[in-house]
């Protein structure tokens, strides 16, 4: 119970006992009626006036209101009647009432405000927590023509394929290409009806690089941008490959592994007790945690199920792949980890159209006398190649896809490892045909979505432009940030994150390894202007109960002035003869 309702109640019942009193002081000394009427009625009223003087009342107070001018405020704003006009510096040079640093200055020198009204593209992010303070008025502008979003792509091996993801907007006939480093197309595309777009490339050499996204629309060059990529050069991973029979998918397989960077030991079996490929190695839990990888074919799996299902939980990524058609006990056991497995014999793969020769040998890289880059053109015929059944399943995410959208490949968790089902059959014949760059793409995606996770550098997802802040968080103690050109600063975390504002464009690395990357203060303002309205739609809105409509305690004098006259009238009225009639 508040005070103030225990002070209301005092007042009620002394009001009580006092008009018991009177009720009884009339049954032992009759009155005029009048006389017994007015006691009553100014007891009450005494104590209302009372309890208003201690309490008074709310009054309405009316907040100030300011129209805060951002990046794309029109000139003539300040010609525009209406609340005081404060110019931050993102609004360029345009005149106003004031100009402050940033919003919260603003913020503290108009201390009664309670709404504002934000002009332009919106407030950056140095100014979204103050303005969470007050009511924020925005009616966001047409959105800018250009690159709206960008997925950077995660950090990967060299000669790996990446995919870059992203957005466009007000484009609805552009054309987006992805160059390399050396300004080649390595792949082009058209976005869909949203805008979203997907291209692929090809890492070669480990260190930082930068790839280039090129708008087109028509003949005209719209907008460039750098899609910043991390190629780590760690220990090279190492790949297990169990087969019960040599054949040309285990040879391929080998070679193209051995060609991605990972360290290879291949067993297999020729029958008779005899043993193919590598030094024989035990298959047990000791020997498996060794691998960071397996590639196990339907027969061997029968072989070896429950070690490999144990390493697998304890962080092994396991593929596993059918060497044909798959017997009933394989077909139901893969069933029950979560595979959509479904009846009947292999189907054949829809494969892709053949890209332009341009691009596949940007995708494939440079070829030499020794090792050609064998090229495959429209006119060359496709593969014959086959898969298992493959139906979408709740408990395995859909991995590949053929060219008729049919599944190629799932995956799921198994402790902390993961899982994989390739359907293919006989993928090795994309190498002999000159699709070695689909053979690579399948193969890339199945072990790098399963690889058991290695520590080292990392790329981070964060995106920032120079001379603006940027928010870094997971750090436990100080850390220091190299920045392009060798200088060193350090950030101090406070609960976790830490403010960092980069003065130059270009990649920056973080005393724990990570990697991120800023762009220029001009560059992808399309991307920022969405960054900025999306985040100026999240605050919140004026409302009939925001702080312009909020109330404060109104003066006291009036309430008391009168309970000091009605008390006065009431001591009187008591005292007074008039009235009375005598016990006679």
């Amino acid at each position: 119970m508040t005070i103030e309702r225990i002070v209301a109640a005092l007042l009620i019942l002394a009001v009580l006992m006092a008009a018991l009193r009177l009720i009884l002081w009339q049954r032992s000394s009759p009155s005029a009626p009048w006389r017994l009427a007015a006691l009553l009625l100014l007891q009450p009223l005494c104590a209302g006036l009372l309890f208003l003087t201690l309490y008074p009342p709310p009054t309405p107070t009316t907040a100030d209101t300011l129209r805060i001018a951002t990046a794309g405020t029109p000139r003539l704003a300040a010609a525009t009647p209406g609340a005081p006009l404060v110019i931050l510096p993102e609004a360029g040079a345009i005149s106003g009432d004031e100009s402050a640093p940033d919003f919260a200055t603003a913020l503290r020198r108009h201390p009664a405000v309670g709404t504002i009204t934000v002009l332009g593209e919106g407030l950056p992010p140095r100014d979204l927590e103050a303005a969470r303070a007050v009511a924020v008025r925005f009616t966001p502008p047409s959105p800018r023509p250009g690159i709206s979003h960008i997925a950077p792509p995660r950090s990967i091996a060299p000669g790996e394929a990446f995919r870059v993801g992203g957005q466009l907007t007000a484009l609805p006939r552009a054309t987006i290409d992805l160059l390399d480093p050396a300004g080649r197309v390595t792949d082009s595309a058209t976005p869909d009806a949203n805008g979203y777009f997907t291209l692929t490339g090809t890492a070669r050499a480990a260190g930082t690089t930068a790839f280039t996204l090129r708008v087109r629309d028509g003949q005209r060059m719209v907008e460039q941008a750098a899609v910043p990529l991390l190629v780590t050069d760690s220990a090279a991973p190492r790949l297990l490959i169990l087969a019960a029979a040599p054949g040309p998918e285990v040879k391929y397989l080998r070679r193209w592994a051995t060609d991605a960077g990972f360290t290879v030991t291949t067993q297999m079996s020729a029958g008779g007790g005899i043993a193919l490929g590598d030094p024989a190695i035990a298959i047990n839990g000791a020997t498996l945690r060794r691998f960071d990888l397996a590639i196990v074919d339907d027969r061997s799996w029968a072989a070896q199920r429950g070690v490999l299902l144990g390493a697998a939980r304890e962080g092994l990524g396991l593929v596993l792949r059918p060497s044909g058609p798959i017997d009933g006990a394989t077909r139901a056991q893969w069933r029950a980890l979560g595979f959509g497995i479904g009846g009947g014999d292999l189907a054949p793969v829809a494969l892709p159209k053949v890209a332009a020769p341009a691009l596949s040998s940007t995708r494939l890289g440079i070829g030499s006398t020794d090792a050609p880059v064998d090229i495959a053109t429209p006119d060359d015929l496709l593969p014959d190649i086959s898969r298992l059944p493959l139906a979408p399943a709740a408990q395995a995410p859909t991995l590949l896809q053929d060219a008729s959208d049919a599944p190629l490949a799932q995956w799921r968790a198994i402790g902390t490892g993961r899982i994989a089902l390739f359907a293919g059959v006989d993928s090795y014949a994309l190498t002999l045909t000159g699709h070695r760059a689909l053979h690579n793409d399948w193969w890339n995606a199945l072990l790098r979505t399963v690889i058991r996770p290695a520590s080292g550098g990392q790329q981070s997802g964060l995106i920032g432009w120079a001379n603006e802040r940027l928010t870094l968080c997971g750090l436990s103690a100080p850390t220091p940030i190299e920045r392009p050109d060798g200088r060193r600063a350090t950030i101090l975390p406070v609960q976790g994150c830490a403010a960092f504002w980069p003065d130059s464009a270009g990649w920056h690395r973080t005393g724990t390894g990570q990697s991120f990357y800023i762009y220029p203060a001009q560059a992808l303002p399309a991307m920022r202007a969405a960054r900025d309205r999306a985040a100026m739609l999240a605050l919140r809105p004026p409302t009939t109960t925001d702080r312009a409509g909020d109330s404060a305690p109104g003066p006291s004098w009036p309430f008391a002035l009168a309970w000091l006259i009605t008390s006065a009238l009431l001591w009187l009225l008591e005292r007074a003869r008039r009235g009375r009639q005598s016990a006679m």
